[in-house]
């Protein structure tokens, strides 16, 4: 397997500017034996509908044909990696519905390698490809590698979905008694529990969740809860 360095790997996990984060990305997918790595983050923000964001070290001539053609509409990686969290090795095969997109893609040197999702609870996605214009991927390659590329893809993920949520939605301003019936349900206590610790009645505690469930934008508590720890509420 090929070693990244710890010094490496911590400032991945520290940075917070998001063009610095995806810059050490793409060294640690070149130590790999890619040249090409692209992020797609979908996002799903409350009044927006759904926002796709970007990034990759591309040429830019490909960006802006896979722009003006909207590929993406007929990506198979795409349209694929929202059904799985399993790698997706470019091949002919997975283009074969749409061989021009494939032939595009080779003319820039994006023939060989994979793709990789992960998933969130708040249904946010991040699709990775790591690419390259000559060797093809062999399975012993994929096995040895694709551990790393999903920890990239988790870490890129969780920095930059944050960032991106957090411009796209305002904060929520909870009271402090939410902030408070919050905190103790994200301990695990039930709205009787929480009741009884606050000296509060159940009914009244389970207004101040359906509040917080309302102000979060989220479908159920627990999703209110995770929303509030990725805002930094908690």
């Amino acid at each position: 397997m090929p070693h990244w360095k710890s010094e490496q790997l911590q400032q991945m996990l520290e940075e917070r500017e998001p063009q610095q984060l995806f810059g050490q990305a793409v060294k640690l997918v070149q130590a790999l034996d890619m040249e090409f790595v692209g992020l797609t983050l979908h996002l799903h923000v409350a009044a927006r509908g759904p926002q796709v964001i970007l990034y990759n070290n591309y040429p830019g001539a490909w960006n802006a044909r896979y722009q003006a053609e909207d590929f993406i509409k007929i990506d198979p990686t795409v349209a694929k990696c929202h059904n799985t969290t399993l790698p997706l090795v470019w091949s002919d095969e997975l283009f074969h519905e749409v061989p021009q997109l494939r032939e595009a893609a080779t003319a820039f040197g994006m023939t060989h390698g994979w793709s990789q999702s992960v998933h969130d609870q708040q249904h946010n996605e991040s699709q990775l490809s790591v690419t390259r214009a000559q060797g093809v991927v062999s399975r012993d390659e994929l096995f040895e590698k694709s551990a790393q590329v999903m920890w990239l893809c988790n870490t890129l993920h969780a920095a930059l979905s944050a960032h991106h949520l957090a411009k796209y939605s305002p904060l929520p301003q909870l009271s402090e008694r939410e902030l408070e019936v919050l905190k103790w349900s994200a301990a695990g206590k039930t709205a009787a529990d929480v009741a009884m610790i606050l000296s509060l009645s159940t009914s009244t505690v389970n207004f101040h969740i359906r509040s917080v469930i309302s102000k979060t934008n989220a479908s159920n508590k627990a999703g209110a809860i995770a929303i509030a720890a990725l805002r930094g509420l908690l």
